[in-house]
């Protein structure tokens, strides 16, 4: 089994593997190897990799039960965690173990607990780290500071309103949801979300009404991402069961590109630009090749590199007048904002030449024993001031 991530502007591949002959000792190992985009040769390099021994028996079954990003309470850093799994050889429990990996590139251990059943699915690494996932009808955390396993007891109160968040006719059909803002404001809950419906649709909530509606081209969503693209706005990526992607403009809410064969999606700076792109693998990667091959990266705002795919692998939805018109409103806003900094810093000048000049009357005239007004008027972002002396 093999697991993907993003992190800091490259991506990370972990696997497990058996290697009888590794160190003159039977292991089941969990590899690691992140990649970096390289411009100049259109391709991920191999930046950095490494290995750590998860058992010391080739009998024991391991497997990667999930990986992301968290923030590490105690270092402060956002940090790469993964999660995996080994069944005993009874087959009464099964051994969990997190591990991180460091800034040194190094995988160190960083919780380990039983279970007597195996997870399946609603498995969440957030910040702490801490693990959390449901089982039979109960939601269950571990941390390292939560000695064990704990129990959520979840008892919602009448004082909650779920319609707050999502209509009550929309509960039943969401598939998946991003909540983009979460604010508690005089005691009420205000939000906004976005969610994918088994209705074909991508529907923007705010404070549980809904704002905008936009037809999605698949079925059976998964999971929504935002990438952030700067000036020209943001995009929500949604993936679908099937291996099909989507992108949808937050501005317009128009479906802007789709794809499919996809296995996986990461945002992230893979440009390192400043902003955020989407990396797109398509299915039948191999993970034994380097550089990664099979790949298209992208903002759709004039970043884009693929490979093994080419521009067919690229479907925009969007007409041509309509996909030139958003160009077109992205290089007049970024026109607009440089002719506003222009303009800020004319004026700025001119003041500072006026004050040069009045204050060079102002000596003369104190020289020559004259009484004299030192007045200058400030204009700086739609504000005046006067100043005499």
């Amino acid at each position: 089994m093999a697991a993907k991530l993003a992190n800091y502007g490259k991506i990370i591949l972990f696997t497990c593997n058996q290697d009888p002959a590794c160190n003159g000792s039977e292991r089941n190992w969990l590899n690691f190897r992140s990649f970096s985009f390289a411009r100049e040769v259109n391709a991920f390099l191999k930046a950095t990799e490494g290995t750590a021994a998860i058992s010391r028996k080739l009998s024991a079954h391991v497997d990667i039960v999930t990986c992301n990003c968290a923030v590490d309470v105690q270092r402060r850093v956002k940090t790469p965690f993964v999660l995996v799994t080994k069944k005993s050889e009874k087959g009464g429990s099964f051994q969990y173990s997190l591990l991180s990996l460091n800034g040194l590139d190094r995988l160190e251990p960083c919780i380990e607990f039983k279970l007597p059943y195996q997870m399946q699915g609603n498995v969440r690494i957030l910040q702490g780290p801490t693990v959390l996932w449901s089982h039979d009808q109960s939601v269950f955390y571990t941390s390292p500071n939560a000695k064990g396993v704990r129990m959520i007891p979840i008892q919602m109160s009448k004082l909650f309103e779920g319609s707050s968040i999502l209509p009550h006719p929309y509960i039943c059909i969401t598939q998946c949801m991003q909540v983009l803002t979460a604010d508690r404001v005089d005691d009420v809950l205000r939000c906004v979300v976005i969610a994918a419906t088994s209705h074909q649709q991508l529907v923007l909530f705010e404070n549980g009404l809904v704002k905008e509606t936009c037809e999605l081209p698949f079925e059976q969503a998964e999971d929504i991402q935002i990438v952030n693209t700067g000036r020209n706005g943001c995009l929500f990526v949604v993936f679908f069961k099937q291996g099909h992607v989507c992108s949808v403009w937050k501005d317009t809410f128009q479906v802007a590109s789709c794809w499919s064969d996809v296995g996986s999606v990461h945002v992230d700076d893979f440009f390192r630009c400043g902003t955020e792109q989407m990396l797109l693998l398509f299915k039948n990667q191999s993970l034994a090749k380097e550089p990664l091959e099979n790949f298209l990266l992208t903002d759709l705002c004039g970043i884009s590199y693929s490979c093994g795919q080419g521009f067919e692998g690229m479907k925009t939805s969007l007409p041509p007048q309509e996909s030139s018109l958003l160009t077109l409103r992205a290089l007049e806003s970024r026109l607009q904002s440089g002719l506003i900094v222009l303009q800020e810093l004319e004026s700025e000048l001119r003041v500072k030449d006026r004050v040069l000049q009045q204050s060079i009357q102002v000596l003369t005239a104190t020289l020559s024993g004259r009484e004299t007004f030192l007045s200058v008027i400030l204009v700086h972002s739609s504000t005046q001031a006067v100043f005499k002396s």
